[in-house]
């Protein structure tokens, strides 16, 4: 699997060649006062992201449905990163469809197969994710979806181990929906999300687009990391012909495999 490479501003342009994509340079004129402006220009550097327009971002907008899970399938590697063919739609602009994507085990009721989203919610679906079928693009995501999509695609892409892990005390857990738990008992693990002043998770909150490209930047980085880590072991591991050559004496190589 492909490494996407996501740098700071300040290297941007590296990214922009790596990348190689038309629409790497995009310049949003409506994050210079976000918090997430760096990570925002990475991603698109990378083609992560799009805005809603030419240049347009719109940072503290809500969080949709059809834009959490496009972002999820691009930043996992579950499609090939957009070149700005399809600019990513607002809520009045997604809409149900007569036409809905049947994907492998369900049937989405309103995503229609022809919209830019589309191809997200078949590719998400595909990684084995349980997607509701009557999911709805245009209503917004809550927060412990999104984070439930993103990490359960992040591991699977990545090929990450299974861990054994201390659950962190969240006051708001049995706010939690019980198939999201550990989903974000691992997010909090990996540094992704954190809890608030008052260790609540907010599980059914919304994100801002601007929220959701600062967890989806450092999910890209640790995928990046596990798959750099495992080309490494892989290219460690000896070759089979050099098992061959260091069988212990009296083995023969049948008996070592």
């Amino acid at each position: 699997m492909k490494k996407i490479m996501i740098t700071s501003a300040l290297s941007l342009a590296l990214a922009v060649s790596a990348a190689g994509h038309s629409n790497a340079a995009a310049v949003f004129s409506d994050i210079k006062d976000s918090s997430a402006k760096e990570q925002i220009e990475a991603l698109a550097a990378a083609g992560i992201v799009d805005g809603t327009a030419d240049q347009v971002f719109m940072p503290e907008d809500v969080l949709l449905t059809s834009q959490g899970i496009a972002l999820v399938a691009r930043s996992m590697q579950l499609t090939a990163p957009t070149n700005g063919e399809s600019k990513e739609s607002n809520a009045a602009s997604v809409t149900e469809s007569k036409d809905p994507v049947a994907a492998p085990g369900t049937f989405f009721t309103a995503v229609d197969s022809g919209s830019w989203y589309g191809k997200y919610f078949a590719a998400v679906h595909s990684t084995g994710l349980e997607l509701p079928a009557d999911i709805a693009p245009a209503e917004a995501i809550t927060k412990e979806a999104f984070v439930y999509y993103l990490v359960s695609a992040m591991e699977k892409s990545g090929g990450f181990p299974m861990i054994k892990l201390v659950p962190a005390d969240i006051a708001d857990e049995a706010e939690l929906t019980p198939s999201y738990q550990g989903a974000v008992q691992r997010a909090l693990h990996y540094r992704l999300v954190a809890l608030d002043d008052k260790d609540n998770f907010n599980p059914a909150a919304t994100l801002t687009r601007a929220e959701a490209a600062s967890i989806t930047h450092k999910a890209v980085e640790l995928l990046n990391k596990q798959l750099e880590l495992t080309k490494e072991t892989a290219a460690a591991e000896p070759s089979s012909s050099e098992r061959w050559m260091h069988v212990p004496e009296g083995v023969t190589p049948a008996d070592n495999e």
